[in-house]
């Protein structure tokens, strides 16, 4: 019975998380659309934030995620990519924080 329980917490965690993830990312485009960077900020906060809890979850660290994120950014084209810039800051970033 206990172990039902633990289970139907852990779905009901990730429904939430997976929830607030969407809501967080319909935010980033409503700040986006109105333009103001605090809103903006605060929501791309909540999509990392979420997106890592979420990871977590399902029972993958945050690192991984990082890691993969490094990755997928330094195996994108750099030829004539005009955000490797971007990219390769993003990369710098996430290096530091590992």
């Amino acid at each position: 019975m206990e172990a039902e329980t633990n289970l139907t917490r852990k779905l009901q965690a990730v429904e939430h998380d997976r929830i607030e993830l969407v809501q967080q990312a319909v935010e980033v485009l409503r700040s986006v659309q109105s333009g103001n960077q605090t809103l903006l900020t605060e929501a791309l906060a909540g999509v990392v934030g979420f997106a890592y809890l979420l990871g977590v979850q399902m029972g993958i660290a945050p690192h991984r995620i990082d890691r993969e994120v490094i990755s997928a950014f330094q195996d994108a084209p750099s030829v004539d990519n005009p955000r490797r810039d971007e990219m390769a800051d993003i990369v710098r970033h996430l290096r530091g924080r590992i």
